[in-house]
């Protein structure tokens, strides 16, 4: 008898993981055809989300460094799909001036979803990290197109209004991440 060294293991574990995210865009694709739904038409970045979030899960089944790199670019890709998402929604394309900070935020969730999956603490933080870091640079970004330079049509000079708000969601994102993030030591 010939014992199995975990390459078939692994071999069998991502092959499941591939046999998931098949089953699952199967459900969908037959929802969207019994509910009559022209994804084309209204959710096309759903063709960018789906994929992303495939290399996501491969990632998250592969060991070592491939497999860490692999989930970080399924975040990113995953987040440029919801950020078209929420842009085609909205008809606003021009909050990509600021919605490009959102791809670290995807990045770090790649990175956190392998420190988690792995057991890696170190790996979590910094993915952590990465999303506290993005979240803020969006906030940081939002309000100065938004609000100081008016980029949604709204005239340039109300941050007064949007300021004090910004500043506090800010505080609370740095404070609460380092609370989060920080890893205790015995």
């Amino acid at each position: 008898m010939v014992e199995d060294d975990g390459g078939g293991r692994r071999w069998r574990d991502r092959e499941a993981a591939l046999g998931g995210l098949l089953l699952l865009l199967g459900v969908l694709v037959l929802a969207g055809q019994a509910l009559e739904l022209e994804l084309g038409g209204v959710g096309w970045p759903v063709f960018v989300i789906l994929p992303g979030l495939g290399l996501l899960g491969l990632g998250l089944t592969m060991d070592g460094r491939p497999g860490e790199v692999l989930a970080m670019a399924g975040g990113v890709v995953t987040m440029v799909g919801l950020v078209l998402l929420a842009q085609h929604t909205t008809d606003r394309f021009e909050t990509w001036a600021y919605a490009w900070t959102l791809l670290v935020v995807g990045a770090g969730t790649g990175r956190w979803l392998a420190g988690m999956t792995r057991g890696r603490r170190e790996l979590a933080a910094s993915g952590g990290w990465l999303i506290a870091t993005g979240l803020a640079a969006f906030l940081a970004f939002a309000v100065l197109f938004e609000a100081v330079i008016g980029l949604g049509g709204r005239s340039p000079g109300g941050a007064g209004r949007y300021s004090l708000a910004a500043l506090l969601i800010l505080a609370g994102l740095v404070l609460l991440g380092r609370r989060l993030l920080t890893t205790r030591r015995p």
